[in-house]
């Protein structure tokens, strides 16, 4: 059975939401599903090895900026290597800021630095 992670962090509850959503529509049998919050569950980049397919949902904060919770875990991914992995980013984030859902673009460039296959996203 293949291993899902659904990992995400969450301010207003929106993003946690879209998380929610994703692992009731995959919740069919097929995966074996793991969700964590980031924000108050321990991860380490490593971990994501022993996953077959990784989606991560973060809010963008203030002007297109990453969430202080999930900066240092962006930041370590430059050090794993995910070839064979599938990766989806997904996010929310306030149409009034200029950099709408922002965060969810870097977290799609840092995955793609790890050889992984990153799903597009719109």
């Amino acid at each position: 059975m293949k291993k899902i992670l659904i990992l995400h962090t969450s301010l207003t509850g929106n993003t946690e939401q879209i998380a929610y959503l994703l692992k009731t529509q995959l919740d069919d049998g097929r995966f074996d599903i793991t969700t964590k919050d980031i924000g108050y569950e321990n991860i380490e980049v490593d971990d994501l090895r022993g996953f077959d397919g990784i989606l991560v949902g973060t809010y963008t904060y203030d002007d297109g900026n990453l969430p202080y919770e999930i900066e240092d875990f962006h930041d370590e991914l430059d050090n794993i290597n995910l070839t064979d992995k599938i990766v989806g980013i997904f996010g929310s984030g306030d149409r009034s800021y200029s950099y709408f859902c922002n965060a969810v673009n870097l977290f799609k460039a840092q995955f793609e630095k790890t050889n992984a296959t990153v799903l597009e996203h719109t």
